[in-house]
């Protein structure tokens, strides 16, 4: 196994960190001696050109949004016949859904374990916009507003009123189609954990503190850009208690949820202690400040190691009919 077809990209606002982040797996995988192939992931027929006529052994997507992230490459790589790392469809759904993975997330918490998922409303373009309105005035201002399939911060707006909110939220659906509309957490603190799966199960990756500073939400910048060196402290400043809670946590719903491969699950800790899970990231950003890479680090885990154990996880046995032959 040493020939790997590396979609990178996505059709979505978050098309360069995924071509940037596969570009650094691409050549991490070159260096252990693979053999690769690179497409973006809106070149369909030049993909499925390369399924039908020289498949390779693996496939490794990596996007965020779709259709990497959301299961599409697996499913066209599975009816292919080959291999693929990743989130099934099934599980890149939720992932990708922010109002379908709370109400995963409140099934499957009770009350008393203090885990939960934020305070929002989710919006459609289908509502009136009495509906909205109504739904919205609900909430305790302020607000944050981001689009429900969406990722790394793009489109997040902070509202001081609800008005404010309504119109950030109108403006965002024609595209969006699914936007939420969420309560500001008082937070004591903001936490991402990376979760690697290998054969023995799904591996926990040290905890990663994001140093918010004086902003009231982490944007793009702030978590992986520009202006994120020193933002990441590994591990992150918990008490034992409250580190083995979110752990529990994070692998039941990793678990719940059918995910395999490499997520990263962004996480706020409120003043109460309350453990408020905002997202999974079905495929992680693996750029040189990414925060799933600063976790593999920690863990003792080389990012050209890191590469190659996210690729092996195509082969990992999924919990999913065996109806492709794989």
């Amino acid at each position: 196994m040493n020939r790997a077809l590396v979609v990178r990209g996505s059709l979505t606002d978050e098309n360069r960190y995924g071509v940037a982040s596969g570009a650094r797996v691409a050549d991490a995988l070159r260096r252990q001696g693979w053999r690769i192939t690179v497409a973006h992931a809106g070149e369909r027929r030049r993909i499925i050109s390369l399924l039908g006529s020289s498949p390779p052994d693996v496939v490794v997507p990596i996007g965020f949004g779709p259709p990497c992230e959301d299961g599409h490459i697996f499913a066209v790589s599975r009816m292919f016949g080959v291999p693929c790392a990743g989130p099934t469809p099934g599980a890149g759904s939720i992932m990708q859904d922010k109002a379908a993975l709370g109400l995963v997330v409140k099934g499957l918490f009770s009350q008393a374990s203090l885990v939960r998922a934020p305070t929002s409303v989710a919006l459609n373009k289908t509502l009136p916009i009495d509906e909205m309105e109504r739904s919205v005035d609900s909430l305790r201002t302020p607000l944050v507003v981001k689009p429900a399939f969406g990722g790394s911060s793009e489109g997040l707006v902070v509202a001081d009123t609800h008005a404010i909110a309504i119109r950030a939220a109108t403006a965002q659906l024609p595209k969006e189609g699914k936007v939420l509309v969420q309560e500001l957490e008082d937070s004591e603190s903001e936490i991402s954990c990376t979760v690697l799966d290998d054969l023995e199960g799904p591996l926990f990756l040290p905890i990663v503190e994001l140093v918010r500073g004086s902003a009231k939400v982490m944007g793009i910048e702030e978590k992986f850009g520009s202006t994120a060196t020193g933002r990441h402290v590994v591990p992150a400043r918990l008490t034992p208690e409250l580190h083995d809670r979110v752990r529990h946590a994070v692998l039941r719903l990793h678990d719940a949820i059918g995910a395999v491969g490499l997520t990263r699950t962004d996480i706020i800790i409120t003043k109460r202690g309350e453990v408020v899970i905002l997202e999974i990231n079905g495929i992680p950003g693996l750029l040189e400040t990414s925060i799933a890479c600063d976790a593999s680090l920690a863990a003792g885990i080389s990012f050209d190691e890191l590469c190659v154990r996210y690729a092996s996880t195509a082969f990992l046995d999924r919990p999913e009919p065996r109806v492709w032959g794989i």
